[in-house]
């Protein structure tokens, strides 16, 4: 079940509750969130820049609780305070251990290496040398290379070939309809489906006798029978409509829906406007007997629910 607006307990006590279990933190959180991890079994409490565990369990000075503390905060140790670093870090050393190690480093941290390896610099390359690269060392250049491959190519583009260039082409087009003819022959059968539809309509109003051959007399004859007039519109008035539209900006948290039915006797669902389709919940307002009002926690994405509201 979701609810996507604060709850007022009003005071109440929430009876035999377990808090959020999680293998690791929520990756969006919120100030005062808290989940109890099941991998160090404690309970953490989002704080608006850590993690903060509410307990009592690192808080003697224990070599964890110090490097847990040092993780967690934002002083720095300085450099030449740590024995050995300064060697470690040297560049000699970090070449070193580069060369020794099986690790790769991102081309984009290797100054100029990217430029090196752009497309147009290769390709630039490839052009001003001698050297020429074998047919069969490009990957799908045989391939592409085949005739079935290029009409393929041909047909799934948007570009034409000048029909001077095709053998017999424009021969072959000589005796299709030109545009005009064609547009000749729809005026001709438009034509003719409007003389249909008038005679068919002149058939059916024919086919009635003279006192309900229009929409007219038949409205003139039910205002003179008064019952039945009554009767349909207390059936009309009566009747139970619906109105549904999906909601959310990403902004609003409040969101009036005017739904003109006429009444503020409405029932009001809402619901994930994706698969599984799952009922939501949020504040509803009967503001009016045409607007309901929804009001969130937190705005929803755009049209990411649908309010269905029956009245």
């Amino acid at each position: 079940m979701d609810i996507l607006t604060n709850l007022n307990m009003h005071g109440n006590q929430i009876l035999d509750v377990s808090i959020q279990n999680l293998a690791q933190a929520p990756s969006e959180k919120v100030i005062g969130q808290v989940y109890y991890n099941t991998q160090d079994k404690r309970v953490y409490c989002w704080t608006g820049d850590i993690w903060l565990a509410l307990d009592a369990k690192d808080a003697s000075p224990t070599a964890v609780s110090i490097v847990k503390t040092i993780n967690e905060g934002s002083a720095l140790i300085k450099q030449e305070k740590i024995d050995g670093l300064s060697a470690k870090l040297s560049g000699a050393s970090l070449v070193q251990a580069i060369n020794s190690g099986s690790e790769n480093i991102n081309a984009e941290r290797i100054q100029g290496l990217t430029a090196a390896l752009n497309i147009d610099t290769i390709i630039g390359k490839i052009n001003e040398g001698t050297k020429t690269i074998d047919q069969d060392n490009v990957t799908g250049l045989v391939e592409a290379l085949k005739n079935d491959t290029i009409v393929s190519g041909i047909n799934a583009g948007n570009k034409t070939i000048n029909t001077d260039k095709i053998t017999g082409l424009d021969t072959a087009l000589t005796n299709k309809e030109t545009p005009q003819g064609a547009q000749e022959k729809a005026n001709t059968a438009l034509q003719q489906a409007k003389e249909f539809a008038t005679s068919e309509v002149t058939r059916i109003v024919g086919g009635a006798s003279e006192a309900y051959d229009t929409l007219k007399e038949i409205e003139d004859a039910l205002k003179k029978n008064d019952s039945l007039d009554k009767t349909i519109n207390k059936a009309l008035k009566e009747k139970t409509g619906k109105f549904s539209q999906d909601i959310g900006n990403g902004a609003s948290v409040e969101i009036g829906v005017k739904h003109n039915l006429k009444t503020q006797d409405v029932v009001v669902t809402l619901r994930e406007k994706a698969s599984p389709f799952k009922v939501v919940y949020a504040d509803i307002e009967i503001t009016d007997e045409n607007t309901v009002t929804l009001k969130f926690a937190k705005a929803p994405k755009l049209n990411e629910y649908r309010v269905i509201v029956i009245g």
